[in-house]
């Protein structure tokens, strides 16, 4: 049984900063005089990793069968202190706030792919576009977000995050990888006539399925080359782009053909001689040096990268789907409330659900300076999270202060019916009480002017008229 690459170990620089030489010049490269060095030829694409991430429905208990708690292990064998990623190892380098929400086995299994000659498990085949995976982690919300879900009308599309990780066929040609990358992200029920989505679904545990307002999955995507990459494309180069940037593209907007798109604005910078863009489409980064062993490791420094792609990079953007899970699923019950009668207690738990969301998933940290914080803030500007969670905080609070004006206007209801009947009612009862011959006959007489007092009074005031009209709706819409 051969061992998941996933798994291989990782080595680090040795303590020098990988990019600090070539990395930041133009182009790539240039291949040994006698080496292909062509779009054609998959052996000038070394590394071509991608993790997909993206939002799913899960029903039944947590947690899935078939899984082990906590994140995927993954070792970094650097030559003096080897890591495994962990919960305990993420915590050190990050902050212990994420665990509750990240790593702790209540909300994060995982499971292993392991491969026989080359090939996988009947059921976990490879998918239409030849993407193989090697692990899936499956990311649910901590129980008071799921409670929450679970007591909202709305109902939400997704509660979970899934986690693929898998590699681009190695047979691949350079020029046919773009095309690769697009199938392997695109989850629309229309492409391909449902078949990527239905691969998608058949890889989750049975019960799962991914989220129906998932149309693309979010994806990480890392190439090397050991000799230097081939350029993609001849217009892109007239524009000025190197090849290193034309990969960046091309990789980014997934298509052969990704028009005048700024990666400038994009760009994001990462350790290890990487250039990287960060959109809402997700993180692509691409090796600007040769992707080769060093003297005396026997793993080049872009295993480090990779093992960071693979974890904390990742967690980062899990972390901003389950924020944005978060947020969509507010948003919806907000939209249905204020299209249904005022609740107080209603509003009071989406206030409260509010409250803990922007004091938890919100509020996280990754740890001064780490760049899985900088991806996530930059998610979240490109996303507007800060500008839908005050969105959601004002619409809360226009919300309550109808519940409120309604409250008071029952109350005011009442009070006037309260006064209409009760001070003629009273009036008539202290006249039949003194007369000499108080008896059930003269009762009927006493309280007929009363009744026709009351009709009268409501129908002269125009508030009290529109009070108990109004009070008589709201009864009847409750019922």
């Amino acid at each position: 049984m051969k061992r998941s690459p996933w798994l291989r170990p990782l080595r680090a620089t040795g303590g020098r900063e990988p990019g600090g030489g070539s990395g930041g010049g133009r182009g790539a490269p240039a291949a040994p005089s006698g080496q292909p060095n062509a779009t054609s030829d998959p052996a000038a694409v070394r590394r071509r990793e991608v993790v997909l991430v993206f939002g799913v429905r899960m029903r039944g208990t947590w947690p899935p069968r078939g899984y082990e708690p906590g994140p995927l292990p993954l070792l970094w064998r650097r030559p003096q202190n080897p890591v495994w990623s962990t919960t305990a190892s993420r915590i050190k380098y990050t902050h212990a706030g994420l665990a509750p929400l990240l790593w702790d086995e209540s909300v994060r299994w995982h499971r292993t792919i392991t491969h026989q000659d080359g090939e996988p498990p009947e059921r976990l085949r490879p998918a239409p576009s030849g993407l193989l995976l090697d692990a899936i982690e499956l990311v649910s919300l901590n129980a008071h977000a799921r409670s929450s879900l679970r007591a909202m009308r709305a109902r939400p599309p997704a509660n979970a995050v899934a986690v693929f990780h898998g590699n681009m066929p190695a047979h691949a040609a350079p020029a046919d990888m773009i095309r690769l990358l697009r199938d392997c992200v695109d989850l629309d029920p229309e492409h391909a006539d449902g078949a990527h989505r239905r691969w998608a679904d058949e890889m989750l545990p049975p019960g799962w399925g991914v989220a129906r307002d998932v149309r693309e999955a979010v994806y990480l995507c890392l190439v090397t080359s050991t000799t230097g990459l081939p350029p993609l494309n001849a217009a892109s180069a007239r524009r000025g782009l190197d090849v290193v940037d034309q990969w960046l593209l091309h990789l980014y907007e997934a298509s052969e053909k990704p028009g005048d798109r700024d990666i400038a604005s994009r760009r994001i910078s990462l350790a290890g001689g990487l250039r990287a863009v960060l959109g809402r489409r997700g993180l692509v980064a691409v090796g600007t040096e040769n992707d080769v062993p060093r003297s005396g490791h026997e793993e080049s420094y872009y295993e480090a990268s990779s093992f960071f792609q693979r974890t904390l990079y990742t967690d980062a953007l899990v972390m901003a789907q389950l924020q944005d899970i978060l947020l969509d699923a507010l948003d919806g019950e907000v939209e249905l409330a204020a299209r249904t009668e005022p609740d107080l207690r209603r509003i009071f738990r989406l206030e409260r659900d509010l409250l803990i969301f922007r004091r938890s998933y919100l509020g996280v940290r990754f740890g001064p300076g780490d760049k899985s914080g900088v991806i996530l803030r930059a998610w979240q500007t490109r996303s507007d999270t800060q500008a839908k969670v005050q969105s959601l905080k004002e619409d809360l609070a226009e919300l309550s202060r109808q519940v409120q004006t309604s409250e008071t206007e029952t109350t005011n209801a009442i009070l006037g019916l309260i006064a209409a009947i009760g001070l003629p009612l009273a009036t008539g009862l202290a006249i039949w009480a003194g007369l000499p011959d108080a008896g059930a006959t003269s009762l009927w007489w006493t309280l007929l002017p009363v009744l026709v007092t009351v009709l009268v009074l409501i129908a002269a005031v125009p508030g009290l008229r529109r009070l108990t009209l109004d009070a008589f709706k709201r009864r009847r819409r409750q019922d």
